[in-house]
Formats: structure tokens, C-alpha cells, sequence
């Protein structure tokens, strides 16, 4: 599912009726509607992350999979240096997710602006905190921020931070690939968050529920509009 960064909202509702779930979800096996309802109903969008300039398709699968995985729903790619390249391993998952595309660092920055998203930038700086200090609010949602695999966070990112985080590590290595960096991260505020906010600060509300169910439903089945017409 695939979002023009320059719209700020994302309009499922426009392109389905919010009814097409329940009239299209008696179509599929019981259990595989029962399995997209339950994933629906876990979905956040308190938690986002952004990779910017990644260039290997494999790294961007493993985010892309990642998130899907802890039920992120939205992740935000700048491809301000670069092309982005999707990886055959998670050509299944984007339709399972909320994927919007930049071409520069400030359309992305605007874009959690206009949301009251705060970002975090993986990277160490002088005032970097852990990762398990990265503050989760219910007043706005947090974006977990990594760079390119050569050159990490661009410093055009500065004036748009909240903050800049590292994650602690024991070992003799003192650095981890940025996929392993951005699973880490999710999970750790995924599972604050949910501890910390009431249920309906951290998941998607039932109306948002319905509404990603339809796009779900309506890209299961491309001729959606003939079966609802029938139906109707």
C-alpha cells in the first residue's frame, strides 16, 4: 500500500466503502478473517520508523518485515540519495503496511510535523540518550530515525529532531546492521508503549480498524468493486 507523501492523510476511506469488509470477509476461510481482524486490532500508529537513503533491498526488507512484525503500521522512506528498492523477501508485506515515499528530508520532516510526531534519530552525538530513555507520549507518536548504511543520518535531519538515540551494547563490536538497529528500536518502543498508554492511545481506533481492513479486503481482491455491487 503505497502513499504519495505529498497527501497528508491517508484517505482509505475515498478509495473503499467502509462497509466493503463485511461484505467481502464472508469470501475468505473463516480463519484467515479472523487472523486479519485480531492483526488489524493490533496495529499502532504511535510508533513509525524512517529509514533514510537505505540501499540494500535486503536491509530494507528486514525493516519492512520487522515492522510488520511488531505492528507498526506506517514506515516512511527518503530517497533523497538514492532509489528505493524493494527486496523479493518482502514483496508480501507492503500490502500489509502504510509506506510513504519522500524525495527530500523536509517533505518527510513536514510530514511528521503536520502529525505531532516527535523523531529520534539513531546515532551517537554528544547528547544522545539510550534507547530505553526515548520518551513515549500519549499526547504525540515517536519516529525512530536511521540513516544509510555508509553515512548514517544526514545532518539535514538536525533542525527536525527531538532527540538522538544509541543502543547500548556489551560486546566488542560497536555497531550493528541498521535492520538489527530498527528491530531493536520498534520493539523496545512498541513495548513501552504499550505498557505505559491506555489501549486506545497506543492502538488503531475500530473505525481506523475498518478502514484498513477494507484496503486490505480490496487489494485481496482486485475485482472488489464488482463482488460489492453484486452484493449490494
Amino acid at each position: 500500500m503505497m502513499n504519495d507523501a505529498k497527501n497528508y492523510e491517508l484517505n482509505w476511506g475515498d478509495a473503499y466503502p467502509d462497509d466493503l469488509w463485511s461484505v467481502l470477509s464472508p469470501r475468505l476461510k473463516a480463519a484467515r478473517a479472523a487472523r486479519m481482524e485480531e492483526v488489524a486490532r493490533q496495529r499502532t500508529e504511535h510508533v513509525h520508523l524512517i529509514i533514510q537513503d537505505v540501499h540494500s533491498p535486503h536491509n530494507i526488507a528486514a525493516c519492512v518485515r520487522s515492522a510488520e512484525a511488531l505492528g507498526v503500521l506506517h514506515i516512511h522512506v527518503v530517497e533523497s540519495g538514492g532509489k528505493f528498492e524493494n527486496s523479493a523477501a518482502a514483496s508480501g508485506v507492503h500490502k500489509w503496511l502504510v509506506v510513504h515515499r519522500y524525495e527530500s528530508i523536509a517533505a518527510c520532516a513536514a510530514w511528521m510535523r503536520a502529525h505531532h510526531i516527535a523523531i529520534y534519530a539513531g546515532m551517537p552525538s554528544q547528547t544522545s540518550i539510550p534507547l530505553a530513555q526515548v520518551p513515549v507520549e500519549r499526547e504525540h507518536a515517536v519516529a525512530v530515525l536511521f540513516g544509510n548504511e555508509k553515512n548514517g543520518v544526514s545532518p539535514d535531519w538536525q533542525p527536525h529532531l527531538a532527540g538522538c538515540f544509541t543502543i547500548p551494547m556489551t560486546g566488542m563490536v560497536e555497531s550493528m546492521n541498521i535492520s538489527v538497529c530498527a528491530a531493536i528500536s520498534m520493539y523496545a518502543l512498541t513495548t513501552k508503549a504499550r505498557d505505559l498508554l491506555p489501549a486506545e492511545a497506543f492502538f488503531i481506533s475500530p473505525p481506523r480498524q475498518q478502514q484498513l481492513l477494507a484496503a486490505w479486503i480490496g487489494q485481496h481482491f482486485p475485482r472488489w468493486q464488482d463482488y460489492y455491487a453484486a452484493k449490494s
